[in-house]
């Protein structure tokens, strides 16, 4: 049973990196195949993490790496479908399945095993700021693969496809925002329980603070630099990878 993470992990890292070879050779049906059976076990291995643990997934690269590629996985696939035919012309099945393989290389070469249970992991707020986190992550993430998808299709297209690839990206954006600013609002409640304050400045607070800036940043750009498809792209993918960084390296 304790080596079931890792085969899951192995399993994971195998069935999307096929689903990323057959998209590559545009056997897109088989390629779909994969990409679900890997999303299936992603979710085997949260399965897992509720049954030993008795909690969602919280903290740690390992837990993170499950949780946020089945929560890209599962819009990835659920977009893809619902948005087939502008999609199918772009990168985008191909540059979701890059991050994720990406995703579970950073988890590579840490350990995979569930971290050591703390007695603060029984408290509502805390599970609520560490797996809202790990969802908003996860949700900024598809965000940003919208916008590659958005910069890679060229300006071929016309505003009407540039507008459904925008469209999702930026609904994407903001529910990730909402999300993640009640992940903060939990760990304000957390922290005056445990300080007797809702906020202390630290390297912590400034960090999760730069998430919610970022975001204003794209959200408030001049008219004409937001017609610029590099920067869009660019500040676009600024949460995710903000945020991936925080999970899987600070």
């Amino acid at each position: 049973m304790h080596r079931l993470p890792l085969w899951l992990f192995i399993l994971m890292f195998f069935l999307f990196l096929s689903g990323l070879f057959f998209m590559i050779l545009n056997k897109r049906k088989i390629a779909d195949c994969f990409n679900i059976s890997g999303i299936l076990a992603s979710s085997a291995g949260i399965i897992y993490i509720f049954i030993i643990a008795k909690r969602p997934p919280l903290f740690g690269p390992f837990e993170a790496s499950f949780y946020i590629v089945f929560i890209i996985g599962l819009l990835s696939m659920t977009y893809h479908y619902q948005y087939y035919q502008i999609l199918v012309k772009t990168k985008f099945s191909m540059v979701s399945l890059i991050i994720i393989l990406l995703i579970l290389t950073l988890q590579s070469g840490q350990s995979i095993s569930l971290n050591d249970d703390y007695f603060m992991y029984d408290n509502f707020w805390v599970i609520v700021f560490f797996n809202f986190r790990l969802l908003s992550a996860g949700i900024f993430t598809c965000a940003m693969i919208f916008y590659w998808a958005y910069f890679f299709q060229g300006r071929t297209r016309g505003r009407i496809q540039n507008d459904l690839l925008l469209k999702p990206a930026g609904f994407l954006l903001l529910a990730g925002t909402c999300i993640y600013l009640t992940s903060e609002f939990a760990g304000s409640l957390w922290c005056l329980n445990w300080f007797g304050e809702s906020w202390r400045w630290s390297n912590g607070f400034f960090k999760s603070s730069m998430v919610f800036l970022l975001v204003m940043l794209l959200c408030h750009l001049p008219g004409k630099l937001g017609e610029n498809r590099f920067l869009t792209t660019i500040l676009g993918s600024l949460p995710g990878c903000f945020i991936l960084w925080m999970i899987f390296f600070h």
